[in-house]
């Protein structure tokens, strides 16, 4: 499966954690397949841009859809990585200890939000400014279209992009949950699952239910990008060290990044040994492989079970290990 992009000479932005060995995977095919194409991996996350959109109204249809039941505290530091300085700097303690159910009370949160739109503005401003820096950095900001690569699916990232940039996005997905062409605030973000699309989570499409067990194998050295700020000790604008990054904490998957190393290794090696020997896969042999690994138990070396661990912070799971939870390593 190639991305049309790599007929043109339009870069691929790899987004979010997934992003950071799919990146690497699309360059290993490149160079054995003797492709010349672009490509940057693209610090991102939901919870970041939920926050970095807070006084933005048009990004509530994202950041409030999904349930929630706590206090007004719990929501910000939870779904909006609002630190305890920031929250209580912003809002009042009344305010903060007010009870929340988003299935009743989402307009009502709205409302607050709106309320101190001002207040909001000002408390993400350096953040704003350092994050569009360094998108301008990469060459997405002059894009007439940004092309962005994740494993899916319902292009939750890539309509906040669209919104926080106000260009059009087109989406390069495992799975597409939502393919075609949208209209997202006067832009148009075009969706594309080259695997499987038109499936939601519950549908029965196995590699879909259980994409959790590919979110924790494909993951980053770091934690969840939370944060950006400029690095007022380093002038040099040309460096991506001018900026400063700031994740959150770090499960087993990262703790023993080693381990993820060593099977990616292999991987990325047969990625462009494949390439150089024109050797694909039907989609079918795809989701068969797949399925196999996602159904059966004992698959996966107990050794490694420890890299299947995901944070699920912004729906308030805490810590999942993808084995566990699918019964795989029993």
């Amino acid at each position: 499966m190639k991305l049309n992009a790599t007929e043109s000479k339009v870069p691929l932005y790899f987004l979010a954690r997934e992003g950071y060995w799919l990146e690497r995977a699309f360059k290993r095919f490149c160079n054995g397949a003797g492709i010349k194409a672009q490509s940057e991996y693209l610090l991102a996350s939901r919870a970041f841009l939920f926050k970095l959109l807070l006084d933005d109204e048009r990004s509530f249809v994202y950041s409030l859809k999904s349930g929630f039941k706590g206090t007004f505290s719990e929501l910000l530091q939870s779904r909006f990585i609002l630190n305890h300085d920031e929250i209580t700097r912003t809002f009042s303690p009344a305010l903060l200890a007010k009870i929340i159910d988003l299935e009743t009370d989402k307009q009502s949160v709205i409302d607050i939000f709106n309320a101190h739109k001002a207040e909001l503005k000002t408390l993400l401003a350096p953040t704003k400014k350092a994050y569009l820096a360094y998108l301008e950095q990469l060459g997405v900001t002059k894009q007439q279209t940004v092309h962005i690569v994740d494993l899916g699916y319902s292009g939750t990232i890539q309509s906040l992009l669209g919104i926080l940039l106000n260009q059009n996005t087109y989406g390069h997905y495992l799975i597409a949950s939502n393919p075609g062409v949208h209209s997202i605030e006067g832009c148009t973000a075009t969706m594309k699952g080259y695997l499987k699309e038109g499936v939601k989570i519950g549908d029965g499409y196995l590699p879909l239910d259980r994409s959790m067990f590919l979110e924790a194998l494909l993951t980053a050295p770091n934690g969840q990008f939370r944060d950006i700020r400029f690095n007022t000790l380093n002038k040099d604008a040309e460096n991506l060290k001018q900026f400063d990054f700031y994740y959150g904490r770090k499960v087993a998957s990262q703790k023993y990044f080693y381990l993820v190393e060593q099977v990616m290794a292999g991987a990325l090696n047969y990625v462009e040994h494949a390439a150089k020997h024109n050797i694909t896969f039907t989609k079918s042999e795809l989701e068969m492989l797949l399925n196999s690994y996602l159904s059966k138990p004992h698959m996966i070396p107990q050794s490694l079970t420890k890299i299947f661990d995901i944070d699920d912070d912004v729906t308030g799971n805490g810590t999942v290990n993808a084995l566990q939870f699918f019964g795989l390593n029993k």
